[in-house]
């Protein structure tokens, strides 16, 4: 076996692979768009062939679901709070708001939102990946916590998930919208953190106890 053979198979290099693979997608999809980007194209741009990629991702979907759920971990590692048993829930909440309201500004995500709403009405499985990879599950988590808060008597809820909605939606307001269509200038930290102590306050005011 040559050296190249030896290499290809070290558990290293295999680990390597689909990191290698995600970050090709995400430089094509960026540059390109997801419809115009192939399975060959990514192959070719990440240095492997096309049977290693469908090894490790099933298809484009799955590929570009990977991304968003990756993408949601790096930007937001604080998600993991909302894994414990409630605490101080203005704390916790204000944290999350925080994050998530850089979230939605944040130059990636925003290119990638863009992308997703451009061409998910051709693409179905595209907008089900992000959804799914990203507002979906974070939805899904907080509203779990929600519940949890609820059931310790420390929020009085009729609906976690709405209610989860309700929070994330007071974070988006006017500064993602600006984010979107590319209105200078972006939010300040200061300006994010008075957008996050708003809608954790309101919320608290709405379900508090």
């Amino acid at each position: 076996m040559g050296t190249a053979g030896k290499l290809e198979r070290a558990p290293g290099v295999r680990a390597m692979k689909p990191r290698q693979i995600r970050e090709a997608a995400s430089r094509l999809f960026l540059a390109n768009g997801y419809g115009a980007v192939s399975m060959d194209a990514i192959a070719r741009e990440a240095g492997v062939s096309k049977a290693t990629i469908y090894a490790h991702f099933a298809d484009k979907a799955e590929l570009f679901a990977a991304l968003v759920t990756e993408e949601c971990a790096r930007q937001w590692p604080d998600i993991g709070l909302l894994e414990a048993e409630p605490g101080d829930l203005r704390e916790t909440l204000l944290a999350l708001g925080t994050v998530y309201a850089e979230l939605l500004v944040s130059p990636k995500v925003v290119q990638t939102y863009r992308m997703v709403v451009a061409e998910a009405p051709r693409f179905p499985e595209l907008g089900r990946a992000f959804y799914e990879g990203g507002p979906g599950l974070i939805c899904g988590k907080l509203a779990a916590y929600l519940a949890r808060a609820a059931a310790q008597g420390k929020l009085t809820l009729g609906d976690a998930r709405l209610a989860a909605q309700q929070f994330l939606a007071l974070l988006r307001c006017e500064y993602h919208l600006r984010a979107v269509i590319d209105l200078a200038p972006a939010p300040t930290p200061a300006e994010i953190a008075r957008v996050a102590a708003a809608a954790t306050d309101m919320f608290l005011r709405a379900y508090g106890r």
